[in-house]
C-alpha cells in the first residue's frame, strides 16, 4: 500500500529542511515541491533526487557514515585509567545505570510537549516546584496542561517505571545481545525489532523504518535486503535523536571500552540514521563505558567525542558547549546558548538534544566534590528543565551519573519511588526487575569482554 500523499508531501518537506542543514544545496527545491503536491510521479521523482544532492562548495565539516570513515576521522584517543573494578563493582555500577536512566526519563517524560527552558520554569514556579527537587507536578497555576497520559510519572503518582521508548530500547539491546551475542549485524537489529515491539510503540526514523524493512522481509525472510534503501526512503530523520536514545546498554556491557561501545552502537544506529544521528549514539554508548574508569565528566564527554568525527557539526557543538558552560556558570544561560545556535534541528534533532546532555553533566557533576546523591539529582534536573526532548536528556545524563556513582550510592528519593519495576511492551519482558536487567546486562558484559 502506497503512503497517503499528505504523508510523503511532509516527509519531502522535513528532508529539505534537514538537506539543508547538512550542507547540501536546496536551491529551488522547496518551491518545486510546492508545485508537486498532489502528484505522486512528481513528489517521488523528487525524493530520488533529493537522495543524490551535491554538498555545498563551501561546506566545511567531514561527516561520513561508514565505520571505517568515521574511525578514520576521529581525534586521538584519551589515555584512560587502567580498569580497575570488580565483577561486584562493574555490576553495581550497571545497576546505577539501569536505575539512574529510569529515573531520569520519568523525570523528563511529562515535560515532553516541546516547551523551552523558559516555559518549563514558569510552570514549574507557578506549581510550588522550584527549585525541582521532585517528580513533575500535575498541576500548575499557569493554567498548562501536560500529557495526561504521563500521569504514572508525575509527582505523588509514580509507583514504577512507567513504559517508554527510551527504557524499551534498553531491553530491546539486553534482548539482542543475549540472542545474537557481541557479533550482532545491522539487520539483526531490525528483526529483533520487528519481533519483539508493536508498530506504534516506534517513532521518527525508528516509526519509518520499521514499516519499510516489514514490507521488504517479504514471508518472514529477510533475503537480499537492501539497509540503504530501508534507511533511506522516505525518512527525513536521520539525525533526529532516535538512536541516541537506544545506545547505553552497548556502553554498560563494555565498561572501560568506549571504543568498542562505539562499534556496537554504529552497528544498531545504521539501521535507521546517518551522519550526526550515528555520532549521537556512538558518543552515548561510548560515554557510558568510560564513566565506568571515569571521575570527571567533562572527561566522560571527551572521551565520547574521541570516537566521533572531529569535523563534524555534533563535535563542534559539544566542544562550543563545553566551552559556553565554563565561561557562564549559569546553566539558564547556556540553556539559551544552545537553543539561540541550535534551534534549527528542532524538538528532536540529535545534535542539539545532546548539547544540552553534556551541559547538564557539566553543571551536574561539577568539579566531583558534591555528595553523589546530590550530583545526580542536580544533573536530571537541569537536563530535562533545559527543553528539548526531556525524557531522553534526563535518561541520557541519569544514565552516565549513575554509573560513575554506582546504584548503591543513587538518592532513595528517586529510586525508591520506581519499586524496582520497569513496565515495558518488549515481547518477552512485559514487566520486569531493575535489579534482574543489571544482573543480565552484568552477564552479557563478562561474556563480552572474554572475547573482546
Amino acid at each position: 500500500m502506497d503512503l497517503p500523499l499528505s504523508v510523503i508531501e511532509n516527509r519531502l518537506k522535513e528532508e529539505i529542511i534537514s538537506r539543508s542543514l547538512a550542507g547540501y544545496c536546496i536551491d529551488g527545491l522547496a518551491a518545486r515541491l510546492e508545485s508537486a503536491r498532489g502528484s505522486r510521479p512528481v513528489l517521488m521523482a523528487l525524493h530520488d533526487e533529493l537522495q543524490h544532492l551535491p554538498q555545498q562548495d563551501r561546506w566545511q565539516y567531514v561527516e561520513p557514515s561508514a565505520l571505517p570513515d568515521i574511525q578514520a576521522q576521529r581525534p586521538p584517543a584519551p589515555t584512560l585509567p587502567a580498569f580497575y573494578l570488580s565483577e561486584a563493582e562493574v555490576l553495581n555500577k550497571i545497576y546505577g545505570g539501569w536505575l539512574g536512566r529510569a529515573a531520569g526519563c520519568i523525570l523528563g517524560k511529562p515535560l515532553e510537549v516541546g516547551w523551552d527552558h523558559e516555559q518549563i520554569r514558569d510552570y514549574l514556579e507557578k506549581a510550588g516546584a522550584l527549585p525541582l527537587d521532585d517528580f513533575i507536578p500535575a498541576q500548575s497555576r499557569n493554567g498548562k496542561v501536560l500529557r495526561r497520559d504521563c500521569v504514572p510519572s508525575m509527582r505523588g503518582y509514580v509507583q514504577l517505571a512507567q513504559e517508554d521508548d527510551d527504557l524499551n530500547y534498553m531491553c530491546l539491546a539486553v534482548k539482542l545481545l543475549e540472542n545474537r551475542g557481541p557479533g550482532f549485524s545491522t539487520l539483526d537489529v531490525g528483526m529483533n525489532w520487528l519481533s519483539s515491539i508493536p508498530f506504534l510503540w516506534t517513532w521518527g526514523p525508528e516509526h519509518v523504518v520499521y514499516l519499510n524493512l516489514a514490507a521488504a522481509i517479504g514471508e518472514h525472510e529477510p533475503k537480499e535486503i537492501d539497509l540503504e534503501r530501508i534507511t533511506g526512503f522516505m525518512n527525513p530523520g536521520v539525525e533526529y535523536i532516535g538512536a541516541q536514545i537506544r545506545t547505553d546498554v552497548y556502553g554498560y556491557v563494555c565498561p572501560g571500552m568506549p571504543e568498542k561501545a562505539a562499534e556496537l552502537a554504529w552497528r544498531d544506529a545504521y539501521l535507521t540514521h546517518r551522519r550526526n544521528g550515528i555520532y549521537g549514539a556512538m558518543w552515548i554508548a561510548a560515554m557510558n563505558a568510560a564513566a565506568f574508569t571515569l571521575l570527571d565528566a567533562e572527561a566522560v564527554i571527551l572521551a565520547g567525542l574521541a570516537q566521533i568525527p572531529t569535523r563534524s557539526r555534533f563535535a563542534e557543538a559539544i566542544h562550543q558547549t563545553i566551552a559556553w558552560c565554563q565561561a557562564d556558570g549559569d546553566w539558564r544561560t547556556t540553556a539559551q546558548r544552545i537553543r539561540d545556535s541550535y534551534d534549527a534541528y528542532t524538538f528532536a534533532g540529535a545534535i542539539n538534544n545532546a548539547c544540552c546532555v553534556a551541559a547538564s553533566l557539566l553543571y551536574g557533576w561539577g568539579d566531583g566534590s558534591s555528595l553523589p546523591a546530590e550530583a545526580y539529582e542536580r544533573t536530571i534536573t537541569i537536563a530535562v528543565q533545559m527543553g528539548y526532548d526531556t525524557d531522553c536528556n534526563g535518561a541520557s545524563a541519569g544514565s552516565i551519573v549513575g554509573i560513575m556513582v554506582g546504584g548503591s550510592l543513587l538518592p532513595p528519593k528517586w529510586t525508591a519511588p520506581l519499586n524496582d519495576t520497569l513496565r515495558t511492551c518488549v515481547a518477552e519482558f512485559g514487566q520486569v526487575s531493575f535489579q534482574d536487567m543489571a544482573r543480565r546486562t552484568h552477564i552479557i558484559s563478562r561474556i563480552l569482554r572474554k572475547v573482546c
